[in-house]
């Protein structure tokens, strides 16, 4: 359990150290990302690879700190992350507002011979577009 908690905990401190390539070198080749809140599914070298970009590249100052790494009796690794930083550019089509972002987040990782298998990333996206100053999606009205 403590290789799999280490692992999922490098791969965190890579990225927050803005080493995308280096945290994904962690994972198998064939790994998937399921990022829940963007209904996005795929490679985490491909998809996973262009969400992380896309963050790091809109939040030049981005913080990323695991609060809490744990694993759960399956072996799966939970980490509880907060995620903080100003808007410098766009980021996942909204404009860029100059806005201070702080997300929690919680993150699943699977690990398997020694490298991640799978990431799962959960947050509150209304949480998140109200971080940017979007108005909520959910009261939205179409007038003809």
């Amino acid at each position: 359990m403590n290789a799999k908690i280490g692992l999922a905990s490098s791969f965190i401190a890579k990225l927050a150290q803005r080493d995308v390539s280096g945290a994904l070198a962690l994972a198998q080749p064939d790994s998937r990302v399921h990022i829940l809140p963007l209904n996005v599914q795929g490679l985490l070298s491909r998809e996973g690879r262009a969400f992380f970009d896309e963050l790091l590249g809109a939040f030049p100052d981005l913080h990323l700190r695991a609060r809490r790494v744990f694993a759960g009796s399956d072996g799966t690794v939970v980490a509880e992350i907060t995620i903080d930083g100003t808007q410098a550019g766009a980021f996942l089509g909204v404009i860029n507002q100059e806005k201070h972002v702080d997300l929690d987040a919680a993150w699943l990782v699977r690990v398997r011979d020694g490298a991640i298998e799978e990431l799962k990333m959960f947050w509150c996206q209304n949480q998140l577009y109200r971080r940017l100053a979007v108005r909520r999606l959910d009261r939205i009205t179409i007038t003809a």
